[in-house]
């Protein structure tokens, strides 16, 4: 870990105690148990030791692990979950979580969505932020097609789509989104010999033009970025996950878990006197003019 990271989580240690010791994780844990609420969390590529604690975490506060089918049957009131449900999906389909997560998960027999970018799986697995960075490029990123075929064998793990090349639907006309939903789907269920109806936006940027293409393929739920629990009746095609990221400490983790992280960090870049980091980082539906001005951004973003 480099010194700015170090740093970095230094600081974000000492928030995140303060947030406990002031009870908001304890009254947001508290309110992911109430009725009609389910927890999202997504992660990219934790680290083996954070993703362990943060399976821990959830089990010792009596959290119960769903699968995103448990999920959108519940959306459409098909089917009753207890208090305390949670749903993990992963982002990307970074290869660390063949080491550092799955065998966990297999282990633990809990569920987990994995969305995928078909096209970039089935190409030199790059993800696009890193070509035009112009590193790291004899590394390859994501699952092979013969790693991904494994693991979706797996009875804990679900498929779902993240675009053929991990693009920003918003702002993409209808036959753009169409070739993205559609040929994803194809692919992914070519490999996983199973449905693939789930679908997470990449970068979390959408603009609500994407509901038609998603309805016509058969997607019963899309995920965005959006910092709050999901709730009954919610529109399927926008639901919420608390964000955990990659290298940080554990005290950070929970209180991303919760979903009390974001506003934290809002409130204090707001008092900093500089942008909040929702504007910074587009988690709800974007205008036009926003996705002009914020995809280039955006686009390097995972």
């Amino acid at each position: 870990m480099d010194v700015y990271s170090l740093a970095r989580n230094c600081v974000c240690w000492i928030l995140a105690l303060g947030l406990m010791a002031s009870g908001r994780v304890r009254r947001a844990r508290k309110q992911a148990f109430t009725s009609g609420v389910v927890t999202a969390i997504y992660f990219h590529k934790p680290n083996g030791r954070l993703f362990a604690r943060c399976v821990e975490w959830l089990e010792k506060h009596g959290y119960t692990f769903i699968s995103a089918n448990d999920l959108v049957e519940w959306l459409r009131c098909e089917k009753s979950l207890p208090p305390g449900a949670v749903w993990l999906s992963f982002d990307d389909g970074c290869r660390q979580l063949l080491r550092d997560v799955l065998p966990l998960a297999r282990d633990r027999k809990i569920p987990v969505t994995l969305f995928i970018p078909s096209g970039i799986i089935a190409g030199d697995g790059l993800l696009p932020w890193f070509h035009a960075n112009g590193g790291e490029s004899n590394t390859r990123h994501t699952f092979r097609v013969d790693e991904l075929q494994e693991v979706a064998a797996w009875p804990e793990v679900t498929i779902g789509s993240h675009t053929v090349n991990h693009t920003i639907t918003a702002g993409l006309a209808q036959d753009e989104l169409r070739f993205e939903f559609g040929e994803s789907k194809r692919a992914l269920e070519s490999w996983s010999h199973t449905g693939v109806t789930c679908f997470a936006y990449p970068v979390g940027m959408f603009d609500g033009a994407e509901r038609p293409a998603l309805a016509d393929f058969g997607y019963g739920l899309a995920a965005t970025t959006e910092n709050a629990l999901v709730t009954r009746g919610l529109d399927p095609y926008r639901v919420p996950r608390f964000s955990v990221a990659d290298e940080i400490s554990f005290l950070e983790a929970i209180c991303n878990m919760v979903g009390v992280w974001r506003p934290a960090l809002d409130r204090l870049t707001q008092l900093l006197g500089r942008r909040p980091t929702s504007t910074v980082w587009p988690h709800q539906i974007a205008t036009r003019h926003d996705i002009r001005e914020q995809t280039k951004v955006g686009r390097m973003l995972a």
